[in-house]
């Protein structure tokens, strides 16, 4: 047995097109302030089928030189919005159901949870994570087993590792 070969191309397109007709949930920042992270986000939402991103309070320059070399031009294809904690709150209902990613006194394993039905994730800021008035706001807090000594990871690593984990389930339920 052997891996076969790497698909590249209009092939390795055409397979991403057809994977692309799935949707995930919006993906909402809350305070993402390094460009970095937020053009990683990015990539991440569109490898993953994601077409909305939301920027809660975040004065990141999407033309930031740094933010698209990571983004990719990924972000050309993504609906971006910027929103106020106010506006969020204000249009929270027409959100569904949304899934705080953040390790709190009442969040699950994203692996022992159901998250096929997450509307919307909220990831938080880098250093504070999701602020405590919008974790008021979800339905759900999940986190990411941690085994190391570490107490957390990247956000743009673990949003991708929750996107693929509902991927995961909402594609085997």
């Amino acid at each position: 047995m052997n891996a076969g070969q790497q698909i590249k191309g209009q092939s390795l397109y055409q397979r991403q097109q057809r994977n692309r007709s799935t949707t995930g949930p919006a993906i909402i920042c809350d305070g993402i302030q390094t460009p970095e992270n937020l053009g990683a986000i990015l990539r991440v939402a569109d490898a993953a089928g994601n077409q909305r991103v939301i920027l809660l309070d975040s004065n990141i320059d999407l033309k930031n030189k740094k933010l698209s070399k990571l983004a990719r031009s990924t972000d050309r294809h993504l609906q971006i919005e910027h929103l106020s904690l106010e506006q969020f709150t204000n249009q929270r209902p027409g959100f569904g159901k949304v899934f705080a990613l953040e390790i709190t006194t009442h969040s699950a394993n994203v692996f022992e949870t159901d998250a096929s039905d997450c509307d919307a994730i909220l990831v938080g800021h880098e250093s504070h994570g999701v602020r405590d008035e919008i974790l008021q706001l979800c339905d759900a807090a999940v986190h990411l087993p941690m085994f190391g000594t570490n107490g957390s990871m990247n956000i743009s690593h673990a949003l991708a590792i929750f996107l693929y984990e509902r991927h995961r389930q909402t594609q085997y339920k």
